[in-house]
């Protein structure tokens, strides 16, 4: 190793007083004795050949004279990272005895390598070293002087099979960063900058390995040889055994040398471990001083996982993670309501994880995300593929019973009820049955089989998700019957719940109200009072508990409060459509007290008033649009979003993605406004109904008031307290 042990002629020209050193620079292109071209540890005779490695390797040797009077030392690790990395960290120590001299030397070596396996090139590689050199020659310089340098290789492994072997080619520019040393006279030297060229072959399975190396030294005529002179060296191994061989070979220095070598595998600790010892004698070589036997010792390990268990270990973790980080990554999607993305995100699971664990629960919640994003055919294909694809999935029910709520929710109440049967049947004992029960509750409810539906419904006990909807219907069933005790029993289990959610909070009102209508109409007002009083102000229900109220305190002839009542619907549900109906209470509050002016202008109020929220309740009707869910747009949009759900998230997909939201969400906010008619068309549809009687209520009541003022007699009779009509239970 030429930029290694070249300092010690170099040093020694420089060092006053000192002989002449037995080394010869030019014949230092590479330590040949501590690693050749084909070992892994070998990156300072040409960097890329550590991506040969395959596993953490260390090795550490000796080279020194019988005498010990000069020697080396060494020590080097490899370590691969992945498929196409390796780093090298290797130490030299070099040091030698002058006779007669006490002076010390110190000269070491730290070099750090790299090299990379071209990718899309997988038998070339290149690579590279950085070295800080140390040294003190006996004093000679003033102290401790620090310089530095770099090489550049390339390998080509052209072939690696059972029938041809092994075979490596490189080539390394050593010393690219040349090092200098400096004079004491003043200036200084570089090491010789050197191409070494190297061929490394093992076949016959792995019998034989033949290496060969030729070294243009002092290229750049910069060093202190005598420039472009060719050093060859080369080795033959015979392995008499697996774990034994013998070698001969020709050293860079000039030596033959003979050697052994045998290596022990899962021994303990390490994977492999080899020792080698080689031999010669200065005496064999007619350019060399003689100073006895050399030897060298060196010992190599390979320890931990190959690089292919590595990756494997690697992907096998990133296959049990993966699936798991992106099923999480899609419930965070759908909890936080972001629907169309947690469509595509269990979507991915679905197609890219298909033996993933939760891959039949990724599905579920797949349908679910296109339920809520109301693209009720993508669901269904998502439902019947889950039940063919999942055969033994315990989710089988519920994607049934989704089915059945689809069937429900599109009023196709038949193949709702046909499902309803083959879950009954199929899965008794499933946690979807009641909830399939429900749903066929309902079914016979809006088909006005009150009893029928009484009968499912009443089999939901308390702790059901779905009980207090269950009771609200069973409750309303009752009252359509005529069995108002069943139905203010129904309604106050609904009122007793601790409700968990705004919905059922809003169920828990509006079952409340249905009590106090039942008490108003018993009469009972002060317990319907007590009912209608319960309702929180932030109740959507609260309106008609205010009215309800106002109602019971005008039966109770407290015109006052009832007043107070009617007047607080109007300053606190400014936009409700019970508005008219308080101007009209009002108007009664006042004409009772005999103040027909005021009681007259509430009644102008409620007929107006009761004709503008008519003619806005038509706007809003023709507003609404046509309903968008059947269009074909929609269905075009569905089909896609599924496609596009269902495959691989590439760059190319993911554009379609991006690209399928404004379409989705221009339909999306048409769909919402006709949704917004839709769920309020019941209390339109009461209003329209009710505006009849109020209309007709304040009119006859005015006309009263006219005949009173006119003196008339005849005619119409002014009502009293007791002709007020009361509130139905609906």
């Amino acid at each position: 190793m030429n930029y290694r042990i070249a300092f010690l002629p170099i040093l020694a020209c420089t060092a006053i007083g000192f002989g002449q050193m037995p080394y010869k620079p030019n014949a230092y292109q590479q330590n040949d004795w501590f690693a050749e071209y084909g070992e892994n540890i070998a990156a300072y005779v040409n960097p890329a050949s550590i991506a040969e490695a395959d596993q953490i390797e260390v090795s550490a040797a000796a080279y020194t004279t019988l005498s010990g009077q000069a020697g080396q030392e060494f020590i080097s690790a490899v370590h691969p990272f992945g498929y196409n990395h390796t780093v090298n960290i290797t130490y030299f120590e070099n040091g030698s005895q002058i006779d007669g001299s006490n002076a010390s030397y110190l000269e070491n070596a730290y070099s750090l390598g790299y090299a990379l396996r071209i990718p899309s090139l997988h038998k070339l590689a290149v690579g590279a070293n950085f070295t800080v050199f140390q040294y003190d020659p006996f004093g000679a310089l003033g102290g401790i002087q620090y310089s530095f340098g770099g090489d550049l290789g390339l390998t080509y492994n052209p072939f690696t099979t059972s029938r041809y072997g092994k075979l490596l080619l490189g080539v390394a520019v050593q010393n690219v960063l040349q090092p200098k040393i400096k004079r004491v006279s003043g200036g200084s030297d570089a090491i010789p900058r050197n191409i070494n060229t190297s061929l490394f072959w093992c076949g016959f399975n792995r019998k034989l390995e033949l290496a060969a190396s030729a070294s243009v030294v002092d290229i750049s005529h910069q060093g202190s040889g005598k420039g472009n002179q060719v050093v060859p060296s080369g080795r033959v191994t015979y392995y008499v055994a697996p774990w034994a061989g013998v070698k001969v070979k020709y050293s860079k220095e000039g030596y033959p040398v003979i050697g052994l070598t045998a290596n022990v595998q899962r021994f303990n600790l390490f994977r492999y471990l080899q020792l080698d010892v080689d031999m010669s004698h200065d005496a064999l070589s007619a350019n060399n001083e003689e100073r006895g036997f050399i030897w060298n010792v060196r010992a190599t390990t390979r320890l931990g996982p190959t690089r292919e268990e590595r990756i494997g270990d690697a992907r096998y973790e990133r296959l049990k993670t993966e699936p798991e980080e992106a099923y999480r990554e899609a419930m965070r999607l759908y909890l936080a309501r972001k629907f169309l993305p947690a469509a595509y995100a269990f979507g991915k699971v679905t197609s890219k994880y298909p033996t993933f664990h939760l891959v039949d629960q990724a599905a579920f919640y797949k349908g679910k995300v296109f339920e809520n994003l109301r693209m009720n055919q993508a669901a269904r294909d998502v439902y019947d593929e889950a039940l063919r694809k999942y055969t033994d999935s315990e989710l089988r029910p519920k994607y049934m019973f989704q089915l059945m709520n689809l069937n429900y929710k599109e009023g196709k109440f038949e193949e709702a009820s046909r499902l309803h049967e083959q879950i009954v049947n199929l899965y008794p004992e499933s946690d979807v049955k009641s909830d399939a029960d429900y749903i066929r509750g309902q079914i016979k409810y809006a088909k006005k089989d009150y009893t029928g539906a009484i009968t499912l419904l009443s089999s939901i006990t308390s702790g059901n998700a779905n009980y207090a909807y269950a009771r609200y219907t069973m409750g309303v069933s009752y009252a359509n019957l005529g069995k108002m005790t069943n139905a203010e029993a129904a309604f106050g289990d609904v009122a007793q719940i601790k409700p968990s959610n705004a919905s059922e909070q809003e169920m828990k009102d509006v079952a409340t109200v249905k009590l106090g209508h039942i008490n108003f109409g018993k009469p009972q007002l002060k317990k319907a009072a007590e009912y209608y009083a319960s309702v929180s102000a932030n109740s959507p229900k609260y309106d008609e508990a205010l009215l309800g109220l106002a109602w019971a305190f005008l039966k109770e002839k407290d015109f006052k409060h009832g007043a107070d009542y009617a007047e607080a619907i109007i300053t606190k549900a400014p936009n409700s459509l019970l508005i008219p109906e308080a101007h009209l209470l009002l108007g009664y509050s006042a004409y009772f007290q005999k103040n027909f002016d005021a009681a007259t202008a509430e009644f102008d109020k409620a007929v107006d008033l009761s004709d503008k929220k008519a003619a806005s309740i038509g706007m809003l009707k023709q507003q609404r649009g046509a309903d968008v869910l059947t269009s074909s747009e929609f269905a075009a949009v569905q089909k896609e979003a599924l496609e596009l759900a269902n495959q691989l998230p590439t760059e190319h997909v993911v554009e379609k993605q991006n690209k399928l939201r404004p379409r989705y969400d221009a339909l999306s906010a048409k769909i919402e406004k006709y949704f917004d008619y839709q769920r309020d068309s019941e209390r339109y549809e009461k209003f329209l109904q009710d505006r009849n009687r109020v209309v007709k209520d304040a009119k006859f009541t005015k006309a009263t008031i006219g005949n009173i003022k006119a003196g008339s007699g005849g005619g119409n009779r002014p009502p009293s307290s007791q002709d007020l009509k009361g509130l139905e239970v609906q």
